[in-house]
């Protein structure tokens, strides 16, 4: 998968897919119909260990270990990240908690929205949430057997009896936070600590390309890391430049490629001669850029590390 940096956190980068640019509110419609789609059922805890990721929660109803879905919250946050209106990549809290971070990002505002464009949540604290999307309600239950079939996440298609509800207490999203466009492309995160120092490596913004297994958890994977342009070799650390501009790659064939290390001297620490190394580059005119350099294996018994055993990246 290949996408742009948009959220690094520890061992987590999160991409954004490329995609066509459309509105907030058309973003998050999309996103509820394929949640909708998607037929979850309901599992308490999960969709909360990243926002968008359905898992298999915690004890509670629905929970059995294995099988991946969502509650109440961890569904709206599920919609929410795909517009842009909860950080993706991050945990979900509860549903007041929920409410206390978007009130102090300045995104959501007393009452129930009344404009044509509106998204609404419809919380009561400690106890269930859920939200309308232009006059359309989405959650995982509302007390009047909406949802899908399995009691999960979907779009509700009984009206919604309890957002009339005096106890639940309504919040609607500013304009400010739904005007614009953005692309509609899929934020995914990917845990890369298998990759080794790889992420130190990377940048907001980067264009990467990511391979990946899906655990049973919901988890990504990453296997390996590479930008999403450049050709590909793989030898032995033969030369290194006085100076640290470059380094030379000497194949399993005996061909040798030197590369410029010109833009990132730091990346010296991490090669030295006789190293085993995956070097990612581009050409331009006759120079040789490294993009992203990864050591293998250092020429020691038994130390093989693998693809993102160390390496470094090169910042643009």
């Amino acid at each position: 998968m290949a996408g742009r940096v948009t959220t690094l956190s520890g061992t987590l980068v999160t991409l954004h897919t490329p995609g066509r640019r459309t509105g907030v509110v058309d973003t998050l419609s999309r996103a509820a119909t394929k949640i909708t789609h998607q037929d979850y059922p309901y599992v308490y805890g999960g969709g909360h260990s990243r926002a968008g990721v359905a898992s298999v929660g915690m004890p509670g109803p629905g929970y059995n270990g294995h099988r991946r879905g969502y509650d109440c919250s961890g569904s709206v946050a599920a919609v929410l990240v795909a517009g842009g209106l909860w950080p993706a990549g991050t945990g979900v809290p509860n549903d007041a908690w929920m409410i206390r971070q978007l009130r102090d990002s300045h995104l959501i505002v007393p009452g129930a929205g009344r404009s044509p464009v509106e998204v609404t949540l419809y919380d009561d604290p400690g106890s269930h949430i859920f939200m309308s999307v232009d006059g359309r309600f989405f959650g995982t239950s509302d007390g009047g057997g909406g949802g899908d079939k399995r009691g999960g996440a979907g779009w509700l298609n009984d009206g919604a009896p309890d957002a009339t509800a005096p106890w639940y207490r309504r919040w609607h999203f500013r304009m400010s936070a739904l005007r614009g466009s953005l692309g509609s492309g899929h934020d995914v995160t990917f845990d890369l600590s298998v990759l080794g120092t790889v992420t130190g490596q990377l940048h907001v913004g980067q264009q990467l390309k990511v391979a990946y297994t899906e655990r049973q958890s919901g988890k990504f994977l990453a296997s390996s890391v590479q930008p999403p342009h450049g050709s590909t070799t793989i030898g032995t650390v033969s030369l290194i430049a006085i100076d640290g501009s470059t380094f030379t790659v000497q194949g399993s064939g005996g061909r040798s490629r030197t590369f410029s290390l010109a833009t990132d001297p730091a990346a010296l620490e991490l090669i030295s001669l006789g190293h085993q190394v995956r070097v990612v580059y581009t050409r331009h005119g006759s120079t040789l850029n490294a993009r992203l350099v990864t050591v293998t294996s250092t020429g020691r018994p038994g130390d093989r590390g693998g693809y993102g055993g160390r390496g470094w990246g090169q910042r643009h």
